[in-house]
């Protein structure tokens, strides 16, 4: 059974996807903002900084692993 977090806080979210989260299994902070909140375009810039490095560093079987999940969490 996939469990579905609705998330209204962050419409602009990149784990925001058709309203609600791809990444997190609770989204209760105790009243406080969502810590991992980014904006599409930051998560976009800071995925290829990781994808370069592990690249760099001869590890392409973890952007293969995360890139599955990724995009199996978003089909959900």
């Amino acid at each position: 059974m996939v469990i579905k977090i609705p998330c209204s806080g962050h419409k602009d979210c990149f784990a925001n996807t058709n309203g609600y989260c791809t990444c997190l299994m609770n989204n209760d902070f105790g009243g406080r903002d969502c810590p991992f909140y980014k904006k599409k375009a930051q998560f976009e810039s800071e995925l290829e900084n990781t994808r370069y490095t592990l690249t760099k560093k001869g590890r392409t079987d973890l952007i293969e692993m995360y890139h599955r999940r990724r995009v199996n969490a978003q089909k959900q």
